[in-house]
């Protein structure tokens, strides 16, 4: 049995199955856990028989069919839910609209509709998001325009995600799914997860700065270069009348990090990426820590956060 979201079997080595023939192309058939059940996707240039009739399009499979892949023969056998790793407490997964389960593999499961994504929907684009389990809980990353989860995304935008939210794209939906991987695992409810912080401290240093953060029971110190902490000393202590922890237009925020210079949303968005790549290099996730709304951006802070800036 072969446990897994997909299965690829051609000529080129990357491939899950590699087979060898003068007719076997380098991707001949893909193979894939669809809405319906396990899906058949021809590739190469010699046809694939099913129960020996060529298919040369989509064809969703069902138990004891046979595929023939240029006189290589395989049957098909019951279709389990992909089950996490021994030793793991708690498993996540994403439930498509029919039920099937498909459980995201650290650490990077990448959802699109080219053949080298994790799960592959085949009228997607190449790679639309990706899921990071870096430190235990799933992070989402919009990769293209479109990803909507509670709201619509930026690419490069990135979210933290809880039990039972929803991730759609186009006509597609998507559900995330905490579950006990093993008697004796706790799973511990979306609620009780601390989403923002509780204590930022922004040190100045000669070049740049320090920025230490409180959040989910862990303190995170990383230093930050001085655009950066431009940037978040302008979300920490914004201009009067806006109040850390608010939505700053992001005009004031360009003006602030930029003076004098006609830098725009472009370029904000630039050192937004980048400032998240740092912190995520450093091991915090930036994703609870800041939301973009509204032509806004603000600094997650829980109520009463402490904060000291300076």
């Amino acid at each position: 049995m072969i446990s897994a979201s997909k299965v690829l079997i051609g000529r080129s080595p990357d491939c899950t199955i590699v087979l060898e023939g003068p007719q076997i192309s380098r991707y001949h058939v893909l193979l894939r856990l669809g809405g319906e059940g396990i899906e058949l996707l021809p590739l190469g240039r010699e046809p694939v028989l099913v129960n020996n009739v060529e298919r040369r399009a989509l064809t969703t499979l069902r138990v004891g069919d046979v595929i023939d892949v240029c006189g290589w023969t395989f049957r098909v056998g019951e279709a389990e839910t992909e089950a996490a790793p021994e030793g793991e407490k708690t498993a996540w997964f994403l439930e498509r609209q029919t039920g099937l389960l498909h459980y995201i593999k650290g650490p990077s499961y990448r959802v699109g509709g080219d053949l080298k994504d994790d799960l592959i929907f085949v009228d997607w684009e190449p790679s639309v998001l990706s899921i990071d389990m870096g430190a235990g809980t799933p992070t989402l990353t919009a990769l293209r325009p479109g990803v909507w989860c509670g709201r619509a995304l930026e690419a490069g935008e990135r979210v933290t995600l809880t039990d039972g939210e929803r991730i759609t794209y186009g006509d597609e939906a998507l559900t995330v799914r905490e579950k006990q991987a093993h008697a004796g695992g706790e799973t511990r409810p979306s609620s009780e997860r601390t989403k923002a912080a509780v204590r930022v401290v922004l040190e100045f240093l000669p070049r740049g700065g320090k920025l230490t953060v409180e959040i989910g029971g862990r303190v995170h110190t990383t230093e930050l270069s001085d655009r950066r902490c431009d940037l978040v000393a302008c979300l920490l202590k914004p201009p009067s009348p806006f109040r850390s922890g608010e939505l700053i237009p992001e005009d004031l925020l360009c003006a602030r990090v930029w003076p004098g210079e006609k830098n725009g949303r472009t370029e904000l968005n630039s050192l937004l990426y980048r400032l998240r790549q740092a912190l995520t290099e450093e091991g915090i996730d930036p994703a609870p820590l800041f939301e973009r709304r509204g032509g806004g951006l603000r600094f997650c802070l829980a109520p009463d956060a402490s904060v000291v800036v300076g």
